[in-house]
């Protein structure tokens, strides 16, 4: 009964950040569902990769 709860507190949060950050809310909304609050981590890894991708690519980046 608790991960269901959470499961669907993990849902509810998700939507709303998909709304506020333009992410796909189906597909987010139903992650939260299935694996609670876990996909949170999931969705700000998503969300710093697709920003990396979308920046402009004149810029040097050194990586170790």
């Amino acid at each position: 009964m608790m991960w269901f709860l959470l499961s669907l507190l993990g849902a509810v949060i998700l939507y709303v950040e998909a709304v506020r950050k333009g992410m796909p809310i189906k597909r987010w909304v139903f992650a939260g569902l299935m694996c609670g609050p876990g996909a949170w981590y999931l969705f700000n890894v998503h969300h710093r990769r697709a920003w990396l991708r979308s920046q402009v690519t004149k810029y040097c980046v050194w990586r170790a």
